[in-house]
C-alpha cells in the first residue's frame, strides 16, 4: 500500500496563521463593542421612555402633579420605607410589586450602568440624576420638589415646567449636577453612553442632552 506523506507546518506558517488570526480578533473586536453599545443605547432609550411613562400616569392619577419631593440622586432599589426615590412612586404605575425586602430594579438600571461598574452591588448605586431646578439661580423652579429643604418643598405641576427642558438624565462623576455630590462615588467614574448622556425630557421625548443644558442655572 503506498503511504501518504504528510505535510508539517513550517513555523512560518504558524506565525502567518497566528498574525491573521491577530489581525482578524482586532477588527472584530470594534465591531462588537459598537453593536453592544447600539444594544445597550437602545435598552436605555426604551427604559426611559417606560419610566416617563409612569411619571404621564402619576401626574394624571395626582392632579396634574409630578412624584415627589425626591432626592436628587435616584437609585434603582425599591424600599417601600424610603420616600423621595421615584421608583417608589411609581411602582403602581408601572405594575412592579412592591417588594417586603429592598429590591433593585432593573427598569431603573441602564444596561451600560452595569457594565461600567461592574459586580459593584446595586444597593446604594445612583443610575439617573434629576433636574432639580429649571428656572434660575436667582428664580429657582423645582419640579421634584425637594427633600433637602426644611420644610421639604413640595412637588409642581407637570404643566408648569418648561416642555423642552430635562427631567432626569445618565449619572456619573463628570455630570455637573453630580461633581459635588456627597453620592457621587456611587456612580460611573465617565459617561456610560459615549460622548453624550442620554436624557428623558418632559416633552416626553427620550434623547441626547447637551453638556451646556445639565449645567447648572445661572
Amino acid at each position: 500500500m503506498r503511504q501518504i506523506k504528510r505535510r508539517a507546518f513550517s513555523l512560518l506558517e504558524v506565525l502567518a496563521a497566528i498574525a491573521v488570526l491577530g489581525l482578524l480578533v482586532a477588527v472584530a473586536v470594534p465591531i462588537f463593542e459598537k453593536i453592544r453599545a447600539g444594544g445597550d443605547r437602545t435598552a436605555a432609550v426604551a427604559n426611559m421612555r417606560t419610566i416617563g411613562q409612569g411619571i404621564s400616569l402619576y401626574a394624571a392619577d395626582h392632579g396634574g402633579m409630578l412624584p415627589g419631593p425626591l432626592w436628587p440622586g435616584q437609585m434603582p432599589q425599591l424600599d417601600p420605607g424610603r420616600e423621595g426615590r421615584l421608583v417608589r412612586e411609581l411602582a403602581s404605575h408601572l405594575d412592579i410589586a412592591v417588594p417586603s425586602t429592598p429590591q433593585v430594579v432593573a427598569l431603573f438600571v441602564p444596561p451600560a450602568y452595569r457594565r461600567a461598574v461592574g459586580n459593584v452591588a446595586l444597593s446604594n448605586a445612583r443610575t439617573f440624576v434629576l433636574n432639580m431646578n429649571t428656572g434660575t439661580a436667582a428664580e429657582p423652579f423645582q419640579p421634584w420638589g425637594s427633600l433637602t429643604s426644611q420644610p421639604p418643598l413640595p412637588p409642581r405641576s407637570m404643566a408648569q415646567v418648561p416642555a423642552a427642558a430635562w427631567g432626569f438624565s445618565d449619572a456619573d462623576r463628570l455630570h455637573p449636577r453630580v461633581g459635588a455630590a456627597a453620592w457621587k462615588a456611587e456612580t460611573p467614574a465617565s459617561k456610560i453612553h459615549g460622548s453624550r448622556r442620554l436624557a428623558w425630557f418632559f416633552n416626553g421625548s427620550v434623547g441626547p442632552v447637551e453638556e451646556a443644558e445639565l449645567e447648572m442655572p445661572r
